[in-house]
């Protein structure tokens, strides 16, 4: 066998010193390729972290691969304290993941509590509304005995039918809503049963449905689109109509009934009237003395002259909770509401504020608030400018600058029921002009 050439030697110590090291390596703790390729991982995993800002969030393959190599390097260096660092941040990370939590207050579901009262407190009184009125129908003589089967309309003459009143159970709208001919109705009935059209397309209609909808706003949010109703109505003709929603009309004609509404009948919610001196229609059982009844539950009443931007997100929470909407409107910037299509989002988002307490989240954490100046002179603590300057100079600049406007922004966190954090943290901005108070600028975002 020949000689090795000088390079052949120099590889074969730089094979021998690598293996050394190697083993060296093994039996101190980790080397540093395989090391760096756990704490990579666990940058990217405790970065995501970071990014969903204490929502909860499902692993994936990244933060899962992340978690395999540390718990292999766990495994076979377990007294390494590299290795026992990365162990530690992953399993806060692990933690992290599964959401932020909080301490819930003996209190922070009071309010739920409260509605259920109020909602018994409002049902009551429909209860005896609805029966007084059904009892007043058949003392008047003009209610049909029963709804089904229906007068036969080729039978039955038309003056012993038009004009009296029938009680409709099973009321689905929208579900049986439909169009003939440009008119709006809602079927009652079946082809084997006989039919009532529920005439939709008049103020007969629209006053007692939205009485159920101002129910809904604020009493009860528990009033879901499609659940069957009672309804009362004046038969006033017969019609023959296709009873399917959507232009395509595949079903045939049936002769019903038309019936003209006069009182709806929400099982174990409400009772809606039409009142003929109402310039809204109708009205729900307890609505004229609605914010009477309402007030005693009431914690916060007004906004304070003084109100500091915290102090209004705490109100703003408090008036949705206790469903006071003048409380409520009180806290959004008049800008926002001045305007007949400004006061119907503020009304949107009332309904959708009342749907993500009930359901979604019951404690928010009110962060705080960083405030600047927009327009006009900064008089704050903050600004050193002010220690150099005398009275007289500052009311100069004062009168110069004009009218102070005031921004704020503060964030707030969602928490549910099991003190889990609910989605991610929410930005709050407020304005404050001159001597006014401070209001709420961004009034649709969730908590």
């Amino acid at each position: 066998m020949g000689r090795m050439s000088r390079h052949g030697w120099l590889w074969v110590f730089c094979c021998a010193t690598a293996l050394c090291m190697a083993g060296a390596a093994s039996k101190e703790g980790p080397g540093k390729l395989e090391l760096s390729g756990a704490e990579h991982r666990m940058d990217n995993f405790e970065d995501k972290v970071r990014r969903m800002r204490g929502q909860p969030f499902k692993l994936g393959p990244l933060e899962i691969e992340a978690l395999k190599r540390i718990a292999a390097l766990k495994d076979k260096y377990p007294d390494d304290p590299r290795v026992q660092e990365l162990f530690d941040r992953a399993q806060k990370a692990v933690m992290t993941s599964k959401g932020e939590t909080a301490d819930l207050p003996q209190d922070a579901l009071a309010y739920r509590e409260n509605q259920k009262k109020l909602t018994k407190l409002f049902f009551d009184i429909a209860e005896k509304e609805w029966t007084a009125y059904q009892q007043k129908l058949k003392d008047s003589g003009k209610l049909l005995r029963r709804a089904f089967p229906p007068p036969d309309h080729k039978e039955a003459p038309q003056e012993e039918v038009v004009g009296k009143y029938v009680l409709l159970e099973k009321f689905t709208y929208p579900s049986n809503q439909f169009m003939d001919v440009g008119r709006e109705f809602c079927f009652v009935g079946t082809p084997s049963r006989g039919y009532y059209y529920v005439v939709l397309s008049s103020r007969a209609w629209l006053g007692p449905y939205e009485a159920v909808k101002r129910y809904r706003r604020f009493i009860n949010s528990d009033v879901p689109e499609g659940m069957a109703w009672t309804l009362v109505g004046k038969i006033t003709g017969s019609d023959l109509l296709v009873p399917q929603a959507g232009e395509q009309k595949t079903l045939a004609a049936h002769w019903g009934w038309t019936v003209e509404p006069e009182a709806i009948y929400v099982p174990g919610r409400t009772f809606a009237l039409v009142q003929p001196d109402d310039e809204r229609g109708a009205a729900f059982a307890g609505e004229p003395k609605m914010e009477e009844i309402k007030s005693a539950m009431y914690t916060v009443k007004e906004v304070p002259k003084d109100v500091t931007p915290e102090g209004l997100t705490e109100i703003y929470i408090t008036a949705i909770k206790e469903k006071n909407y003048p409380l409520y409107l009180d806290c959004i910037d008049p800008e926002r509401r001045k305007t007949p299509k400004g006061r119907d989002l503020c009304m949107y988002h009332w309904e959708w504020h009342q749907q993500r307490f009930a359901s979604w989240y019951c404690l928010i954490k009110v962060g705080k608030a960083k405030i600047r100046v927009v327009q006009g002179l900064d008089l704050s603590e903050d600004n050193v400018e002010m220690r150099f300057l005398t009275p007289e100079q500052i009311a100069e600049l004062k009168k110069r600058a004009g009218e102070t406007i005031l921004d704020a922004e503060l964030t707030t966190q969602a928490f549910d029921e099991k003190g889990k954090q609910y989605g991610s943290p929410k930005p709050r901005f407020f304005k404050k002009v001159g001597d006014g108070r401070w209001y709420i600028i961004n009034f649709p975002q969730p908590f």
